[in-house]
């Protein structure tokens, strides 16, 4: 089977994606004997200056970007549709490297406003190329239900080329079933697969229950979907009761929120201790981790805690979460954006009301995740849209 993942990332920063990217695609290439490519199809130019990140030499890549600036993919996009066309994102770096992908048995498409661009390609050359959409967060941003005006009219052309895209593909790989519920509600007919994310093996001590109570946030320090600080207001209402929050993790709205613990009167219960590379390593009590995330793809903070034993306390947001917590054994599920809902689950919490199973069985939940178990879910579903 030849694949050709197409994307927006350029691979010179290493996030969440690119590590679930890199184990998906080693593992179809090493265990099943996938020949792989790599389009990488940034929005703007200049993200393609610095270098490919190590891990992903040993695969064939092809960068290119059809824009100087975003501003500049905004301005072309928007005029095709002002003028009743596709939108037709990255064709002309498509199209530069025809002959290296035309061979390709699937496209893999990695964000929806790329995939009317590739159905174009394949129909253009008359390829017997399947064309399947794994979404990691596109459809969230694009199509939330939840969106301020400015947001509805910014998203106006991406969300119109997303519809048509999803309209246009074969099969669909879903990580979370939220996912496929959105894909469903546009295409009733729409092939999808539920496969998951992969999340690295981990056989290290579990993290044990702390006597007082110790709350954990892992991840980016950004606030529009992160909404740290509907985290921090909410844990403000509590400074009656005993609890501490350690945050790790860095992003642009670190400052900001820093400034909201001080006025809310927090500061000396929350400690901030930056980025780490594995940053459960020096906690060996946690009472449970926090996301208060607007919404997400498939939240793997949340399956890296529940393999550590830890428990977790997450919005229910779109989308991912409640494909991941079990009520009472490895977390608890709330309204996102209900505050009232979330301060009483972790004052109830703090106050033993609410419990959680043990760290041993919390671990054995986070098994339907494992590399293994989510890529021969993906090679399978791969295949049968193949036929």
């Amino acid at each position: 089977m030849k694949i050709c993942l197409v994307t927006l990332s350029s691979f010179s920063f290493r996030a969440g994606f690119e590590r679930v990217v890199h184990s998906v695609l080693k593992t179809l290439r090493d265990a099943y004997g996938c020949d792989v490519t790599i389009l990488s199809l940034p929005l703007e130019v200049g993200r393609l200056d610095s270098p490919i990140l190590e891990e992903f030499t040993s695969f064939k890549m092809y960068r290119s970007s059809d824009y100087r600036s975003f501003t500049e993919f905004r301005l072309k996009t928007l005029l095709r549709r002002l003028l009743g066309r596709k939108g037709l994102v990255s064709f002309s770096s498509i199209e530069k490297y025809a002959n290296q992908i035309h061979s390709s048995d699937i496209f893999l498409i990695a964000d929806p406003l790329f995939l009317t661009s590739v159905r174009h390609f394949v129909q253009k050359h008359q390829l017997r190329s399947k064309v399947v959409y794994w979404d990691h967060g596109g459809l969230s941003l694009y199509l939330r239900k939840k969106q301020s005006l400015f947001e509805r009219i910014k998203h106006y052309v991406p969300s119109k080329e997303t519809i048509d895209g999803l309209l246009a593909a074969d099969g669909f790989l879903a990580i979370s079933s939220g996912i496929a519920e959105t894909i469903k509600s546009i295409d009733p007919k729409a092939k999808i697969y539920l496969v998951y994310n992969p999340v690295p093996g981990y056989s290290g001590p579990l993290i044990q229950r702390s006597g007082k109570p110790i709350f954990l946030y892992v991840g980016r320090l950004e606030d529009r979907q992160k909404n740290v600080s509907f985290m921090l207001k909410g844990l403000s209402r509590l400074k009656h009761k005993d609890w501490q929050l350690k945050i790790v993790g860095t992003g642009p709205d670190e400052k900001k929120l820093k400034k909201l613990a001080g006025k809310l009167g927090i500061s000396d219960r929350v400690s901030w201790l930056g980025f780490k590379k594995d940053p459960y390593s020096e906690f060996k009590e946690i009472t449970a981790l926090l996301l208060t995330s607007r919404y997400e793809g498939f939240p793997m903070v949340l399956v890296e805690a529940n393999q550590r034993g830890i428990p977790v306390i997450s919005s229910d947001c779109e989308s991912g979460p409640r494909d991941i917590v079990i009520a009472g054994v490895n977390g608890y599920l709330y309204r996102e954006g209900d505050m009232e809902e979330f301060v009483r689950i972790v004052s109830e919490v703090i106050d033993g009301k609410l419990s959680f199973d043990t760290p041993e069985n919390i671990a054995k939940t986070a098994e339907r995740f494992r590399e293994d178990v989510v890529v021969e879910n993906i090679y399978k579903a791969l295949v049968e849209i193949m036929r």
